[in-house]
């Protein structure tokens, strides 16, 4: 063991460390403060640290990531403010449970769980499978403490029309056009469902749309990323469901 731990000085540290494209220097990072003081942390295929101290029940998670959005901003601190990418969201957070996971003794088990990927598809927590019996997440919060949060699912939508020339667009079927009907059904949906009472009510928002290949052709297929943010109790895996039908085309295909 090579001392007490700071959490400031380590913030500092990872600040330092870009980890908007590529973690592993601070994952590498975090591994040594670990192994250093007599912890030895497991990395799985998707890139999670985990690490657990004590035995038995209670289990308490601790849970956060080290990704940070592009680009980096270079550390700097003045008059005892750290700035920089990550210094709040969410290698602040990270320092503040790391200390809490090495000081304390607990009454059961307690385990660090350290994801990637958190910033896009989150696949890193994606692949975790962990019981516990309770859990906190290490994001800014500006101190508040919340004890719910959203889901995520990203799904995609393809409507199928036929090629023509944009000469004669009547000889064919003008996927972009029709991909115009499929975002207005949208709009109602889950329109009659009841609001979570912190979170709200759950969305679900077109966010990219890519459609044709020439500019003088009638596209024959339009794609239409979507972005679900689910509530509790509903599950945030899987493909959304509708509280009700939304009158969607039927000659439309989804994938």
């Amino acid at each position: 063991m090579t001392g007490a731990f700071d959490p400031v000085e380590f913030l500092e540290d990872a600040v330092r460390i870009p980890s908007h494209e590529d973690v592993t220097d601070m994952r590498e990072f975090l591994c040594t403060t670990l192994r250093e003081r007599d912890v030895e942390p497991e990395v799985d295929d998707a890139g999670n640290v985990v690490a657990s101290r004590g035995v038995g029940e209670p289990h308490l998670l601790l849970n956060t990531h080290v990704d940070t959005v592009s680009p980096h901003v270079p550390y700097e601190r003045e008059e005892g403010v750290i700035r920089g990418r990550g210094s709040c969201d969410a290698k602040g957070p990270l320092a503040a449970l790391l200390s809490a996971f090495l000081a304390v003794e607990p009454a059961g088990r307690v385990t660090l769980a350290v994801t990637p990927d958190e910033e896009t598809l989150s696949t890193g927590a994606h692949a975790l499978s962990l019981e516990f019996d309770a859990c906190i997440v290490g994001e800014p919060t500006d101190l508040d403490v919340c004890n719910a949060a959203k889901g995520r699912f990203e799904g995609s939508l393809t409507i199928g029309g036929e090629n023509a020339h944009a000469a004669e667009p009547h000889e064919g079927e003008n996927a972009i056009r029709d991909a115009g009907r499929v975002l207005s059904a949208l709009e109602g949906f889950d329109v009659d469902r009841d609001p979570h009472p912190e979170l709200g009510a759950p969305t679900l928002t077109p966010t990219v749309i890519e459609g044709g290949s020439a500019t003088n052709q009638v596209p024959a297929t339009c794609r239409i990323t979507l972005d679900r943010r689910s509530v509790p109790p509903r599950p945030p895996r899987g493909s959304p469901r509708r509280s009700r039908p939304a009158s969607i085309p039927t000659s439309l295909t989804s994938t």
